[in-house]
């Protein structure tokens, strides 16, 4: 299974794991894994069948441009990263 890690301002929905294993060959599927393990989980990630704005998906340390058909792989490490504001 996939490690994803939760950030904080989605650790809510699981319970305050930051980490979680779900199973999924893709970013979609993974997701909805995760949404019946963790009801709510989709309607954070996706808008519009695209990942939410202010969000990043980074698997395996890149941040995918394929958005919810990005691959995943059985070891892949998946980090939901948000946007970081700020600056001048």
């Amino acid at each position: 299974m996939a490690i994803v890690h939760v950030p904080p301002q989605m650790q809510e929905l699981t319970g305050g794991l930051a980490e979680v294993e779900a199973e999924g060959n893709s970013l979609r599927r993974l997701i909805s894994n995760l949404d019946t393990a963790y009801p709510g989980f989709k309607d954070r990630l996706i808008k519009d069948d695209l990942v939410a704005p202010g969000l990043a998906i980074s698997i395996d340390n890149v941040v995918t441009s394929r958005g919810i058909f990005a691959e995943i792989l059985e070891d892949s490490v998946v980090h939901i990263v948000p946007a970081i504001a700020g600056g001048h």
